[in-house]
């Protein structure tokens, strides 16, 4: 059988930071594809805490064919120019690993290059870029800060495509603030009638700051976003803002609402460290199973929000 035209997608989307002094973060996710009547997601079981994401489906492929299809991995849009405490993105590419029934997958890694306009929306400059001797390396730098961003900057702006030139800063000494994604590929096939099982794990990108004052009057966006509940606040609302740090993670997971039915048992765990405090939206299936593990399944999942959760840490 000729591979589908559909494509499996993990997709990583960029989250808002919550403060001017938070550390840059964006949320994760997993795999997303177009609907397809003949593989069926039985199961997934995704495990989060602040140190490691691990995700694990089960897919069945209910036809008498093979089914080939283009896995994609696409990581977010990154600035190569960012704070010194942005979530840790190399830890991320450092760590990500796939399995495909219980065998290392070798994605291939492609890299695209964008320049930002005024009005926010981004111009895709890879091809000009690699014509004027740039590296996939190179551009890979806000990734895997393995280059040198000054040096990278002025190939940029040495570059003569008339793309590039129109979008370099006016100033002749001011570097180009560009930005880049890397996007991961590998080719997998789903045998006729049998169950193909997928497994990535990677270092999340975690964001934070300090706490504010939840007495505050503005607080209540803070709260709602987190869906901080009295249980919760009982611990921190009188605490003084700015004496506490919390972590933010995010995950997606409205991106199943893509797949052609429901996951079949949707199991969700989360991890947080002896001394913290966490708090998220979810419903009361949502329990405590452990000291600091809390565990939640359904049957016929398919998710209507994603996941942001909060980690406060109960000591400075």
């Amino acid at each position: 059988m000729k591979p589908n035209t559909f494509l499996l997608m993990l997709l990583l989307l960029a989250g808002a930071a919550h403060a001017n002094d938070s550390t840059g973060t964006v949320s994760t996710s997993g795999i997303k594809y177009l609907k397809n009547p003949h593989i069926d997601m039985q199961s997934e079981d995704l495990y989060i805490s602040e140190n490691q994401i691990r995700v694990h489906y089960r897919f069945k492929n209910t036809s008498s064919q093979d089914i080939t299809e283009t896995v994609l991995f696409p990581l977010p849009i990154v600035p190569s120019f960012t704070y010194s405490d942005f979530a840790d993105t190399k830890g991320l590419v450092d760590s990500f690993r796939i399995y495909a029934d219980g065998k290392p997958v070798r994605p291939q890694a492609h890299v695209r290059a964008y320049f930002e306009r005024r009005n926010g929306s981004l111009v895709d400059v890879t091809a000009d870029l690699k014509k004027c001797g740039l590296s996939d390396q190179e551009l890979m730098h806000p990734w895997t800060q393995k280059q040198d961003g000054e040096k990278i900057g002025s190939k940029i702006r040495a570059c003569r495509s008339a793309k590039v030139q129109s979008m370099l800063p006016k100033q002749p000494d001011e570097l180009p603030d560009w930005s880049a994604q890397i996007i991961y590929s590998w080719k997998q096939t789903f045998k006729a009638n049998s169950v193909t099982e997928i497994k990535h794990q990677y270092t999340p990108l975690v964001g934070g700051s300090f706490l504010p004052s939840l007495k505050a009057k503005d607080s209540k966006a803070f709260i709602d976003e987190y869906c901080m509940d009295e249980n919760f606040l009982k611990n921190f609302k009188n605490v003084e803002g700015g004496s506490k740090v919390y972590h933010h993670l995010g995950y997606i997971l409205t991106t199943g609402a893509n797949w052609a039915k429901p996951i079949g048992k949707f199991t969700l765990t989360i991890d947080r460290e002896p001394n913290t405090v966490i708090s998220l939206c979810w419903d009361k299936s949502l329990r405590k199973v452990g000291p600091n593990r809390f565990q939640a399944v359904k049957e016929n999942f398919l998710p209507k929000k994603d996941l942001d959760i909060i980690f406060v840490y109960e000591k400075p």
